[in-house]
């Protein structure tokens, strides 16, 4: 708890089975300069995007290498498979979702084909940005090295 525990911190759930890397190690700087906001990301080991929460989806990219989705208390996340994935017009991904409808942790939003991503030379790294960090006082990130789907990747205080 944060603030004399006045409230309890938000938990973000991985999206993504994989191995956890910060962001500033990425080549698209739009992520690793936190140009968007505060992100990690996530080496995917497997070929599915999950809810990291409960909330609704603002948008779910016609291509399905992105989405992006308000947390029902209030995190704005970007979720990002890829870096310059969007490039591919939706080649290798399945939207099984879409904008506008409300989620639960868990279901499953994306699929992709990531062996196909790689063989065309794309990096598959998922990034998980908080696009609203100045709602809150601290974003701490897990220290694990790896995540599987449903484990805390991100931990916020309030704001």
């Amino acid at each position: 708890m944060f603030g004399l525990g006045r409230k309890k911190e938000i938990v973000i759930l991985a999206p993504v089975n994989g191995a956890v890397k910060p962001v500033s190690g990425l080549s698209d700087e739009t992520f690793s300069k936190d140009i968007l906001g505060r992100g990690i990301a996530v080496e995917p080991a497997s070929g599915r995007i999950v809810a990291p929460a409960d909330g609704s989806l603002s948008v779910m990219f016609d291509t399905g290498h992105a989405l992006s989705m308000v947390t029902d208390s209030g995190v704005e996340l970007l979720i990002h498979v890829g870096i310059d994935t969007v490039r591919m017009k939706g080649r290798h991904f399945a939207k099984l979702k879409n904008t506008g409808e409300h989620v639960r942790a868990g279901d499953a939003l994306i699929e992709f084909d990531l062996a196909a991503i790689a063989s065309e030379g794309y990096d598959p790294v998922t990034v998980i940005v908080v696009l609203n960090p100045d709602g809150f006082q601290n974003i701490r990130f897990t220290e694990n090295a790896a995540v599987r789907e449903g484990d805390a990747l991100i931990r916020l205080g309030p704001g």
